[in-house]
């Protein structure tokens, strides 16, 4: 379990990416997954995000919009992942239909 200075250092990382929500490039717009033939019911993006330049840190981002109303759904900030498993499967395995 991640300490307090640790967590308060990854949320003072991750706070300002919340504009992604209202503001994700189109050029990181998701179209397609890789097994799912259907259309995605909700627009999804992914991408990286620069957070220091000068040394070439970036972080990976996958977003995915409400399927309901984005604008005023809350955004839901997904960690989880670690050896053998990774977020993004998490993130589909554990939240369901609803």
């Amino acid at each position: 379990m991640a300490s307090t200075p640790s967590l308060t250092l990854l949320l003072a990382l991750l706070l300002p990416l919340i504009p992604l929500a209202v503001a994700a490039p189109e050029k990181h717009l998701v179209t397609h997954l890789p097994g799912f033939d259907s259309a995605l019911p909700s627009k999804h993006y992914a991408g990286y995000i620069t957070v220091d330049e000068s040394n070439g840190r970036r972080l990976f981002y996958y977003l995915v919009l409400s399927e309901r109303d984005p604008a005023i759904d809350p955004v839901v900030l997904w960690l989880s992942g670690g050896p053998g498993c990774s977020s993004f499967d998490g993130f589909v395995y554990e939240n369901g239909l609803d």
